[in-house]
């Protein structure tokens, strides 16, 4: 199925604008809302945030959202076909203007790995307004550095414009103040860039001389927030807490940065099972690093779906050792991923494919010293290794002309359509019981009714937490829906 123009493309783009306009829109109000709701937050605002954390933009978008559901839905709905197309443009290696004759299934593809995230995942990122503006709004904004400068990965040396030279500049410094892995690890690439093509090339581009000092800049106007030095030293102040011991190093790295990376996300596992299985197939060769390489990418996809399907399944019955175990099965894994790309691809793309995949670990390594994390913190190594899956089938089909992939599209947009009604249908539910709830607390504060039964949301794995973890949230709850400080609310 060939393209002429854009058309189907821009078709793509609207509906999936759409579909987020919609989603966007039904995600309720939760746990961090209340609290953003709170007036007091404005005060932290009017104090620079001070002891708080250095996420300024982050809480400022979240102070927006929550006294806004236009600015709610604009924000998340924006950033998803921000980060679509920005992807799409990386895979295609084209700009969103340009015409060539292309079919729409890279597209597709993108859009239904994007959508089929584990529900946790969903629940702590597209679900949950407040850690959507932390974890998904810095997405796009490195995404436009890294494929500005992803070619020089290829035999190739880029040309520059003057606005990509400074643009980057305003970039690389609002990216840094969202979220604390993500600020590391981009000043941390921007060095990265600066050395490999001070080596490669033998040259320094002014693009990433700004970048890196925008990078830095960012990075110390959020850590010289003096909650993380209160995080490092305890002392109870602040939510997060940094523990650099051995022993609670280890423990997460294995309960929970590998699980949340890889075991959790099997139906990314089984794409890339079946994309490196084709990889190595049109070789036609047979070796004992192929046959090792299908063993773990077929046997690891066997046991992720199992996993999804029997989580309390155990191999030991010692959680150390379970876990462990976990932990070694993912990295065997990832290290295939990346050795099955750099022997089956050419040399002109395999780095590009390494790098990003590589990158989704990068993004995940600072979570191991923070304490808490949840899946939210991967949201954008999640992008990562969509977009690193993404370049593999676009290596793939490179000889367009000797593959007919009208079927695969079609049932890609089958899929896509499928996926994205069953979410609409969870986010009605969800809406439903959101303005039940809106109404039963209206009737009980006009009746200055002395209890108030609220209705448990439905599908709580696709959303954060809609109901009061303790007592404190339970007092932020009411101050955030001006429920009467004297009435019981209870959830049933």
């Amino acid at each position: 199925m060939k393209i002429k123009d854009n058309r189907a493309r821009y078709f793509i783009y609207s509906v999936f604008f759409i579909l987020f306009v919609y989603l966007g829109y039904k995600a309720p109000y939760c746990l961090d809302e209340w609290k953003w709701g709170l007036p007091q937050r404005m005060e932290l605002m009017k104090r620079g945030f001070s002891g708080y954390n250095g996420r300024y933009l982050g809480n400022i978008l979240a102070l927006l959202i929550t006294r806004s559901e236009m600015a709610k839905t604009l924000v998340i709905s924006v950033c998803m076909v921000l980060v679509v197309w920005l992807m799409e443009v990386s895979v295609r290696r084209k700009f969103f203007s340009e015409e060539d004759k292309s079919d729409p299934i890279l597209l597709l593809s993108i859009i239904l790995l994007l959508l089929a995230v584990p529900a946790s995942l969903y629940g702590q990122s597209y679900g949950w307004p407040a850690a959507f503006v932390n974890y998904e709004v810095p997405v796009p904004l490195f995404l436009v550095y890294f494929i500005w400068t992803e070619e020089l990965y290829r035999k190739k040396a880029e040309k520059y414009s003057c606005f990509q030279t400074f643009a980057v500049i305003p970039l690389g410094i609002c990216v840094q103040l969202f979220s604390e892995n993500i600020t590391i690890i981009v000043a941390a690439y921007a060095l990265w860039m600066l050395v490999y093509t001070a080596v490669r090339y033998r040259k320094i581009y002014l693009i990433e001389v700004n970048y890196l000092c925008s990078a830095i800049l960012g990075a110390v106007l959020m850590f010289s927030n003096s909650a993380y030095s209160s995080a490092a030293v305890h002392n109870g102040k602040t939510y997060k807490s940094i523990d650099m011991s051995a022993g609670i190093l280890l423990q997460r790295f294995a309960a929970r940065i590998w699980t949340n990376l890889v075991l959790n996300n099997w139906v990314l596992t089984v794409i890339f099972t079946v994309l490196l299985t084709v990889l190595i197939l049109k070789k036609r060769k047979q070796s004992f690093a192929a046959a090792e390489m299908l063993v773990v990418f077929w046997g690891y996809s066997a046991y992720s779906i199992l996993h999804k399907i029997c989580p309390e399944w155990i191999f030991t019955g010692t959680q150390a050792v379970d876990r462990g175990i976990m932990a070694l099965l993912s990295i065997v894994f990832f290290i295939n991923v990346i050795l099955c790309v750099w022997m089956f691809t050419e040399k002109e793309e395999r780095l590009s494919i390494c790098i990003t995949y590589l990158g989704s670990l990068a993004f995940a390594a600072p979570l191991i010293a923070a304490d808490p994390i949840g899946p939210r913190c991967f949201y954008i190594s999640y992008v990562f290794e969509v977009l690193a899956a993404v370049k593999i089938l676009q290596y793939l089909l490179k000889k367009r002309e000797e593959i007919q992939v009208f079927y695969p599209a079609l049932i890609l947009a089958v899929t896509v359509c499928i996926s994205a009604l069953f979410y609409v249908r969870i986010f009605m539910i969800i809406g439903k019981y959101s303005d039940y709830r809106a109404e039963l607390i209206e009737e009980a504060v006009e009746q200055n009714a002395k209890e108030l039964t609220l209705p448990v949301m439905p599908f709580s794995d696709y959303t954060g937490y809609t109901e009061p973890i303790d007592e404190i949230w339970a007092e932020k709850f009411k101050e955030f829906y001006h429920i009467p400080e004297n009435m019981t609310v209870r959830f049933e």
